[in-house]
């Protein structure tokens, strides 16, 4: 099942979303990236994105789930 929802991480607006395998966020300005741990205890990250642009962390891609309430946005 998805879930959204909105975070703050700084002075941004953000907002997340995930479903069983992903976790995405962005905020309305700055630069930043979606973290996220996978149920097997890897923690995977998306590319950089800026200014409202949308960033995904894969679990899928070390072959895992997406660990429910783990993911955050990191603001550079």
């Amino acid at each position: 099942m998805a879930g959204a929802g909105t975070a703050t991480a700084g002075p941004a607006a953000c907002q997340t979303w995930n479903d069983a395998r992903t976790f995405g966020g962005k905020c309305s300005s700055g630069t930043y990236y979606a973290q996220a741990t996978c149920t097997n205890g890897a923690t995977v990250r998306g590319a950089t994105a800026s200014n409202g642009s949308w960033s995904y962390a894969y679990c899928a891609s070390v072959g895992s789930n997406y660990k429910a309430n783990s993911g955050r946005i990191v603001q550079l």
